[in-house]
């Protein structure tokens, strides 16, 4: 599910379980539509206990991982990362009028402004244009449930095509 090689890949930002996507949310906004299909987003950070844990007994489930695969475009962004910084021509002065460099910071800013929401896991699905498709998950480790919350989103998508 890669439209064009992801920003960003050849730095300490990862997927897990060998899972394909991007780390800059408006690459993975370009290749939803593209590839027409909804985006997955997956607030975390490198220092994020409850994203490993989500990772690794939610995201592991074979079905759950093989929805990830195929029916998503995925997007990771780091809102703790304090070292990366994006190219100068995407830096911009937000609202308080502070330079924004670094990814992570630009990572805070979308996850608040878009979403009123400052904790991670966080997770949204969102159609080519960043518009919700179903209501936001955090952390719950309930595979069922996150189950349903990825096929709500892929059928609110596809309905939003029609």
């Amino acid at each position: 599910n890669i439209a064009e090689p992801p920003a960003y890949s050849n730095t300490a930002l990862k997927l897990p379980h060998g899972l394909k996507g991007y780390f800059d949310y408006d690459q993975a906004l370009r290749a939803s539509k593209a590839l027409k299909k909804p985006v997955f987003v997956d607030f975390t950070g490198h220092g994020c206990t409850n994203c490993r844990e989500m990772e690794n007994r939610v995201w592991s489930d074979p079905e759950i991982l093989r929805k990830l695969r195929s029916d998503f475009v995925i997007v990771a962004l780091y809102v703790d990362d304090k070292v990366i910084e994006m190219p100068k021509e995407e830096w911009y002065t937000n609202k308080s009028g502070r330079l924004v460099k670094l990814l992570g910071r630009k990572n805070t800013e979308i996850q608040i402004g878009k979403f009123g929401a400052n904790a991670q896991p966080y997770y949204v699905i969102l159609d080519e244009n960043g518009k919700l498709m179903v209501p936001p998950r955090a952390y719950n480790l309930d595979i069922s449930a996150f189950k349903k919350f990825l096929d709500d989103g892929v059928k609110a998508y596809n309905a939003e095509l029609k």
